[in-house]
């Protein structure tokens, strides 16, 4: 891409705003590649424009570029623009009419969302005396029934009072699927429940641990901060959740002793990961293909040589969708155009987020603020909680659910089940009369999506 030109852009006010403004190649939209933080704030509260993605990521990762005092300092000095320097009375009289009602009119709405959705301000006494100060600001706009200021207004004191704002809840969705029940809940056994409960019960409980994830969770790297977990604790469930499933598909293969049997239980940990996906529940599906391709499983000739050729069908377009060549771009397309609701893999966008942390300075050459940077963070942190706006409509059954929770934390780690393949099938066992040719796994294909950010040293 051709290097874009600075344009200048007039804003009718106090800062000058030609430092960091790019032409996006989209003519119909502009967008700040960098610049200072003062030019920031004034196209956050423009009174000609209305850019609703650029405030987004603004409010999203204001914490990278600046402190809340001083956000709010900023936005003080915006309500007090002074007129632009001009002797013309009659523009004079237009700004103060017509333009600094509309500046202000911007600045009390930024601060309403920043309280009501984007409030990352630690608790204590600093901050509420930020709140404070907003007041003040409150207080010295004129029109005693100025709607947005009685509404910011209520906001400080829901915050001063502790009292967090409630997000709307989705709207209750009737006539779930009747679930698949075994003839016994009281004595479940994997091989006696119907894949595609399984498959049902898995997605109901990442759905919930998936909606708990915060925005604040995913920036900064929190869930990589061993000495404060409780920065990302929904996002560690999450991480934890997915390499337990991992373990508990090696574990489950490893348990039957018999080589038959061993094979019917991968053709159900196969049928289990097809209902996954038709359920969109591609967070499942890989951890279970993990689980699969790992090497205490790999190596397993004799068993793979038993599995069903219906089986080995469905594995191949699984596989085929999560191969990591050109940046695990079919997955990505497949992500694209899916219709909630979906639970996507995590890892990727926590891959995608480091990547951006780290390949990024946070300010230009010229000292200006990498906004770039901002936008992309923002981007990958709102394709994560779009996903979340859609539920499931399936009905959870809590003895299975039960179950497979306690099998999911009972699993031991993958590098303790080596020795028990081995004991399984030792090293040059022949494969018998079955030809190894139906399905070749990859030895850890889909685990090479469980980057290190997926990996918790706890």
């Amino acid at each position: 891409m051709a290097q874009e030109d600075t344009i200048e852009r007039i804003d009718s006010g106090s800062h000058d705003t030609t430092d960091g403004m790019a032409d996006n190649p989209n003519k119909n939209a502009e967008m700040i590649k960098a610049a200072t933080l003062p030019t920031l704030v004034e196209n956050l509260t423009r009174h000609d424009k209305l850019d609703a993605s650029f405030n987004r990521t603004f409010l999203v990762t204001y914490s990278y570029f600046t402190s809340g005092s001083e956000l709010l300092g900023l936005l003080v000095d915006r309500f007090d623009n002074a007129p632009p320097p001009t002797t013309n009375p009659v523009e004079i009289e237009q700004w103060s009419t017509q333009t600094r009602p509309l500046i202000r009119l911007r600045v009390i709405n930024i601060l309403k969302q920043w309280l009501e959705h984007f409030w990352d301000e630690p608790k204590g006494g600093d901050t509420d005396q930020l709140l404070r100060e907003m007041q003040s600001l409150v207080e010295r706009v004129t029109s005693t029934t100025d709607t947005p200021a009685q509404q910011l207004d209520s906001i400080i004191q829901r915050r001063l009072t502790g009292s967090a704002y409630t997000k709307r809840s989705h709207p209750s969705i009737s006539n779930p699927p009747k679930p698949i029940l075994p003839k016994k809940l009281d004595k479940l056994q994997f091989m006696k429940i119907d894949p595609k409960e399984i498959a049902r019960q898995l997605t109901i409980m990442e759905a919930q641990m998936f909606n708990r994830v915060q925005r604040t969770e995913l920036l900064k790297k929190n869930w990589q901060k061993k000495a404060t977990p409780e920065c990302a604790p929904n996002v560690r469930s999450l991480i934890r959740h997915s390499n337990q499933l991992s373990n508990w598909v090696c574990a489950t293969v490893l348990a039957e002793p018999d080589l038959k049997k061993r094979a019917q239980v991968v053709d159900h940990l196969v049928n289990v990961a097809s209902n996954c996906h038709q359920l969109q529940n591609s967070s499942a599906v890989i951890s279970i293909l993990s689980g699969l391709e790992s090497a205490p499983i790999y190596r397993l000739a004799r068993t793979w040589a038993m599995v069903t050729e219906r089986s080995c069908n469905m594995l191949r377009p699984l596989q085929a969708m999560i191969v990591s060549a050109q940046n695990y771009q079919a997955y990505r397309e497949a992500l694209r155009v899916a219709v909630p609701p979906c639970i996507p893999f995590l890892g990727l966008f926590l891959k995608d987020l480091t990547f951006i942390e780290d390949g990024n300075p946070a300010l230009t050459t010229e000292g200006l603020v990498n906004f770039h940077k901002y936008t992309m963070l923002a981007t990958t942190v709102h394709d994560v909680q779009r996903w979340k706006e859609a539920p499931y409509c399936l009905q959870p059954v809590p003895e299975l659910q039960d179950y497979f929770s306690n099998q999911l934390h009972s699993a031991v780690e993958l590098h303790e089940m080596w020795d028990k393949s081995c004991e399984l099938e030792p090293k040059g066992r022949g494969l018998g009369n079955r030809p190894r040719d139906l399905y070749t796994p990859t030895g850890g294909m889909s685990a090479s999506m469980v980057v290190a950010c997926m990996v918790l040293d706890d």
